[in-house]
């Protein structure tokens, strides 16, 4: 019974985070059709900016929170103006998904080495947001910054959904998705709203970052593992599907909690491939991707 706790609570712990940082490549993918590779690279920054509040100034964790979002914000809003923007007119003229894959992970390249040189090689430790723990059953325990973590990322990952279900700029950015040539036609400003997805998406990923951070480390590498899994959550839920993804955070999580407790750390990622293969081989659309285009 305890096993089973343990893979419950560390489930939703990894599901929720998980779930935060792959619903903006989510969001990316279903409005512009390209695959960010430079998410990974602002959940480095979020760590980073998460330390430099929390261990540099001493300041508090709800101002490393809004630091986060705003400083990735900013430079997801500035990736799509330079790496996504000047190629949107050429879709017809080159192959915009791999081009724009191969640009965006440039500049994930770009940001690991300025931090690089920054900040330097070496590990720096970001505090838990919230100290001290609780014990959920028989000495399954569970930190309090694992629990603000899973309730910090349901909270944001609900906001969007409001956002995008009851906002101006949030219908918009669904109508794009759904028939970019419709939407031009009733004067929605396409050229603006790619910058705020890329921010936005950037924003939800940052704030993981400082929660990340504060579970491991921040570094200049620090990005390279949730950009993985963010991908193998994206893809196992169905590009573009922003409930697929939710249902592949979670089933992802439970898998990890569960591979760890009985299998052990070492077959995590295989089992997950493994599970994915699988999926793949039966759905090739994912859990909830479709043979046309993706929907938000």
């Amino acid at each position: 019974m305890t096993d089973i706790v343990a893979i419950l609570v560390d489930g939703l712990v990894l599901g929720s985070i998980y779930g935060l940082v792959a619903i903006g490549m989510t969001l990316i993918y279903g409005t512009l059709r390209i695959l960010d590779m430079s998410q990974g690279s602002m959940v480095m920054v979020g760590s980073y900016v998460g330390w430099q509040v929390l261990v540099e100034h001493g300041l508090n964790p709800v101002v490393a929170l809004l630091a986060a979002f705003v400083v990735t914000f900013a430079l997801g809003a500035l990736t799509q103006l330079v790496s996504v923007q000047p190629l949107i007119g050429r879709r017809h003229e080159v192959d915009f998904e791999m081009v724009t894959f191969i640009t965006t992970f440039a500049v994930a390249i770009v940001l690991a080495n300025v931090a690089l040189q920054v900040f330097g090689p070496f590990q720096k430790k970001v505090p838990p947001l919230i100290s001290g723990s609780i014990d959920v059953y028989r000495g399954v325990n569970l930190t309090y910054h694992s629990l603000a973590m899973a309730v910090t990322s349901v909270l944001l990952m609900g906001g969007l959904g409001l956002f995008l279900a009851r906002t101006r700029w949030g219908l918009a950015i669904r109508a794009v998705a759904q028939d970019l040539d419709a939407a031009r036609s009733m004067s929605v400003p396409v050229n603006r709203l790619y910058p705020l997805t890329m921010g936005l998406a950037s924003a939800l990923a940052g704030i993981g970052g400082v929660f990340l951070g504060a579970r491991f480390y921040a570094s200049p590498t620090a990005g390279d593992l949730p950009l993985l899994q963010a991908l193998i959550v994206v893809i196992l839920g169905g590009l573009g599907s922003l409930t697929g993804t939710l249902y592949a955070a979670y089933a992802i999580g439970f898998m990890q909690a569960a591979s760890e407790v009985w299998i052990g750390t070492t077959w995590t990622l295989p089992v997950l491939y493994g599970a994915i293969l699988i999926l793949l081989v039966i759905r090739p659309y994912g859990l909830r991707g479709s043979p046309t285009e993706a929907r938000l």
